[in-house]
């Protein structure tokens, strides 16, 4: 399966997501942003970007985690329409949950799949009443949407892994210390992984 992560709003950890769901699934990265170095730290041949002035169109092919930047770009409609499931990252503040339903609103004319991720939450009460809030919107805007929603914890050790563009679960190795520190990124990435399955 191919996936997309996006949103028309920058800063809310597409490319963190994206990076780790390439890495945990061993697809290769590809990116529509020319302002993001990861395609540069992924290992060789795991990492691509299409950028506006090198091409017309984006190549769809399948095991791909494809990133696309916080802005529009018409070249990534035939995309999201093949990918199997559109992973829609939010923060909890209204400009992002503003951002995240007009995306939704663009997405669903070409792919009702939709795995919503409430990113870097901190507060388990306002993620859950976020949650609610926005399950209740989706379904106000489309009642024919798969799909869910789910939680990344907020976490320096996801967002320092964009300095290597390492899987979290490949850093931790087998070291017990470090695998207890990672922990909730660990379970997190997991989750998320599961949850692709629409």
């Amino acid at each position: 399966m191919s996936i997309v992560v996006y949103s028309i709003k920058g800063g809310v950890g597409k490319t963190t997501l994206s990076v780790q769901l390439a890495q945990m699934l061993k697809y290769t990265y590809v990116t529509n942003d020319s302002h993001s170095s990861a395609h540069n730290l992924m290992p060789e041949e795991k990492g691509f970007l299409v950028s506006k002035e090198d091409y017309d169109e984006i190549p769809f092919d399948k095991n791909i985690v494809y990133d696309f930047g916080g802005f529009k770009d018409s070249r990534i409609n035939d995309i999201i329409k093949q990918s199997k499931v559109i992973v829609i990252p939010t923060l909890t503040s209204i400009v992002d949950v503003q951002a995240t339903l007009a995306t939704i609103k663009d997405v669903i004319k070409l792919n009702t799949n939709i795995l919503i991720v409430i990113n870097r939450t901190r507060s388990n009460n306002k993620a859950i009443e976020l949650k609610e809030y926005l399950s209740e919107e989706v379904s106000n805007i489309n009642h024919n949407i798969n799909s869910k929603i789910v939680f990344v914890r907020d976490s320096s050790v996801l967002e320092d892994s964009l300095f290597d563009c390492e899987y979290i679960e490949d850093k931790a190795g087998t070291n017990r210390f470090k695998r207890h520190i990672y922990r909730n990124a660990i379970e997190d990435m997991k989750l998320l992984n599961k949850s692709l399955e629409l």
